[in-house]
């Protein structure tokens, strides 16, 4: 068996070393990882803006290398991952500068892609586009033709189980109710079109119900599943008793960010918006309407300061501030929040819509136009927590933020910095 720290140095998993590169205190480290070793089951979790860096994949690792060596995968109370849905043969994927035809299909890629990927200027080289949107929305709008698809509760859904569950299965769920408006499925239209071009394809079903009953997967059990379950009290037991092998350990690679620090001091983090996702549904004005559960702002964007760092650019709640990374530069109110980090501005995601209705259209500012178009190198993912960002107070600085209570806080006095 090899030995843990075999042909590589120690001193980089040491708590001081952790120390050194995140911040946390060492004492921290210790105690977090004797509590993990002595309370079982115990499991670590990442997700969110960790997985949105350029080591994405080395956290990820780390994480599950973590889980490995406290025994936690594959035992009740721990972690479990779900066996893979076998995916249809891949078929060949033509290139996008080169292509005659696009169909545009539950997504809107010209809103939630960075600019400097330019995908509005490559959707406008293509000779014909079709949308299946059931709004003209920011990539709609470049649509030659626009087919509206039924909404999800008039459509069939396939889904699978989320990451975690014993079993893995594709299952699908009939309409709830029939279409209001002439929409039609989109599997439908294509399987009708595939029949009718000059070269015709045989499909083998005949509509959305056929295709979407062909695709059911039985359930397939995981291979901890397989086995007998035991207590907690004996898995930890055998947990504790039988060795097992050293986890890997995915050598440390710091993050990248576009932007140098000394121009652009803060780290940018774009979230989803508890109302809108990633901007889907900023049309519907009753979401607009209600309020966000931590500022309570309606119907517009803000980026989030920490109390220190407002003070030191002399702003204010409501202040317009201009927030500039090197994609370009978005003016929008601040709201003064105790519970973001000096070094670290948010601004919520799926405002700034160019068309999206009269309730989304040209409101806010859309983050995502700050963000580089920098990705993690294994996964091609976008890492959208990489860019770094500079904050001025705007010289017009009365802003427009409106907010259902008075005050983002009971006593603001308590977050002073004296």
């Amino acid at each position: 068996m090899a030995r843990p720290f075999e042909g590589r140095d120690p001193s980089e998993y040491t708590p001081e070393r952790v120390e050194q590169i995140t911040g946390v205190p060492a004492k921290r480290v210790e105690r977090i990882a004797k509590e993990l070793a002595e309370i079982r089951p115990a499991v670590a979790i990442v997700g969110g803006p960790a997985l949105a860096h350029t080591n994405a994949m080395f956290t990820a690792l780390a994480v599950n290398a973590l889980n490995t060596a406290l025994g936690s995968v594959g035992q009740p109370g721990g972690l479990y991952f779900t066996p893979g849905v076998p995916p249809p043969a891949p078929s060949p994927q033509p290139r996008f500068d080169s292509a005659k035809i696009l169909l545009v299909d539950d997504a809107n890629p010209v809103y939630t892609s960075p600019k400097a990927w330019k995908v509005k200027e490559a959707i406008a080289k293509i000779p014909f586009v079709v949308s299946f949107g059931g709004f003209v929305d920011d990539t709609s709008v470049l649509a030659d033709l626009i087919l509206p698809d039924h909404s999800f509760l008039e459509s069939w859904v396939q889904s699978a189980p989320e990451s975690g569950s014993l079993e893995a299965a594709s299952t699908v769920a009939e309409p709830v109710m029939n279409p209001i408006h002439n929409t039609r499925a989109t599997a439908e239209v294509l399987i009708e079109v595939a029949g009718k071009v000059k070269s015709p394809v045989a499909l083998p079903w005949k509509d959305a119900e056929e295709l979407m009953k062909s695709s059911v997967v039985s359930p397939q059990p995981s291979v901890a599943s397989r086995s007998p379950v035991v207590s907690r009290r004996s898995s930890s037991v055998a947990s504790r008793s039988s060795p097992q092998p050293p986890a890997p350990r995915p050598r440390f690679e710091a993050p990248k960010f576009d932007g140098d620090a000394s121009q652009y001091p803060f780290h940018f983090l774009p979230y989803v918006s508890p109302a809108f996702g990633d901007g889907s549904s900023a049309h519907l004005p009753w979401l607009q309407e209600m309020p966000d559960p931590l500022t309570s702002a309606m119907w517009s964007s803000w980026v989030e300061i920490n109390p220190q760092t407002a003070q030191k650019l002399n702003v204010r709640d409501g202040d317009l501030v201009d927030l500039t990374s090197t994609q370009g530069t978005l003016r929008v109110p601040a709201v003064i929040f105790p519970g973001i980090a000096p070094d670290i501005v948010a601004m919520p995601v799926g405002q700034g819509h160019e068309p999206f209705t009269r309730y989304a259209t040209g409101r806010g500012a859309n983050a995502i136009g700050l963000i580089a178009p920098i990705t993690e190198p294994e996964t091609g993912a976008l890492a959208w927590a990489a860019t770094r960002v500079k904050v001025a107070r705007a010289a017009d600085a009365n802003g427009s933020l409106i907010l259902f209570a008075g005050e983002t806080r009971e006593r603001p006095h308590e977050y002073e910095v004296r």
